[in-house]
């Protein structure tokens, strides 16, 4: 049987950001629509914590399709210029469990991962917002920077990070005519410039915090992925009203869900739907321009595999990748 094979330069031929931001707002309305299984995802940890292996399986009712990525994370590979997600995606035929496609997953994730947040922030975020705070200078805040503008015309940038060294250099290499773009001395000082806040960091513990928040922002908790992270404190939890990608997995693996909820700030009552319970119409988005609201992005294994029928797809249409017998 024919099996294709998709390195990481392949990936970024054909998935576009344009392309990628309609791949989610589509992913996320399948699990508005109930038409998507994805078991949460499971973790294999090294003994001391430097990195995890990740599994994360999922299954599409249209097109038809099963998948499953294999990826690991080393949070400090940034600092050996080494990427810190690696890993693969692999497509199977959901009608005779055939191996159709082998993708690289580290682009597929930088890609997706950035397109969902700027459908989250579509979807929730005030329409006149036009300052934008990132937290952190890596691979995510490359992606988002190039995400993010296509669904708000933000005039200005400010970042933070713990290496004022990069911030800075992040803030030169991005600044234009269009978006100005300032590197800050303290996540605090980001925050009271913000209308829109990304947290794209490696942090076990908050950097963010909910007594900096001030009405009408948006929040796009993306960095922390794991029981044992939280980017944000719980008071910025309890003051937002709050929304997932996947509401089970939220529930089940948000390190700043869970310490909420141990607190007994929050119930399960206070993650109020998906981001694609919104864009179907199940339930309402922003309330008011007064509302703070907040995006949890842990990563839907749905949302690579329907990335990743994208890419096959196109692809077997254009000659891309390696072609071999399995």
């Amino acid at each position: 049987m024919p099996l294709r094979i998709l390195t990481a330069g392949d990936v970024r031929s054909i998935l576009t950001m344009d392309s990628a931001i309609e791949l989610m707002r589509e992913a996320m309305a399948l699990v508005g629509r109930g038409e998507t299984v994805q078991p949460l995802r499971s973790a294999l940890w090294l003994p001391d914590k430097r990195g995890l292996l990740g599994l994360m399986p999922g299954y599409i009712a249209r097109p038809e399709r099963l998948g499953v990525k294999a990826i690991s994370v080393f949070p400090s590979n940034f600092a050996k210029g080494l990427p810190s997600h690696q890993g693969v995606v692999m497509l199977f035929n959901a009608e005779t469990g055939a191996l159709d496609a082998i993708i690289d997953a580290r682009e597929i994730t930088a890609i997706r991962t950035a397109a969902a947040t700027a459908v989250a922030t579509d979807v929730l975020a005030r329409r006149d917002v036009k300052t934008l705070t990132f937290f952190g200078y890596g691979e995510q805040a490359e992606t988002h920077f190039e995400a993010l503008r296509r669904v708000r015309k933000f005039e200005h940038l400010s970042i933070w990070g713990r290496d004022a060294t990069k911030a800075s250099a992040f803030a030169a290499a991005h600044t234009s005519v269009a978006l100005s773009v300032e590197a800050v001395a303290s996540a605090e000082e980001a925050v009271s410039q913000a209308d829109v806040i990304c947290t794209l960091t490696a942090a076990i513990d908050p950097v963010l915090f909910g007594r900096w928040l001030k009405p009408g922002m948006h929040v796009n908790a993306v960095g922390s992925g794991t029981a044992r992270e939280a980017e944000l404190d719980i008071e910025a939890v309890k003051r937002a009203r709050m929304f997932a990608d996947n509401k089970e997995g939220v529930l089940g693996q948000c390190g700043e869900f869970l310490r909420a909820k141990a607190a007994g700030a929050v119930d399960d009552a206070h993650v109020v739907g998906s981001v694609g319970d919104v864009i179907i119409g199940k339930i309402p988005g922003r309330s008011s321009a007064q509302e703070i609201t907040l995006f949890k992005s842990l990563g839907m294994a749905v949302e690579d595999v329907v990335s990743a029928e994208f890419i096959l797809a196109e692809a077997a249409r254009r000659g891309i990748g390696q072609s071999i017998d399995w």
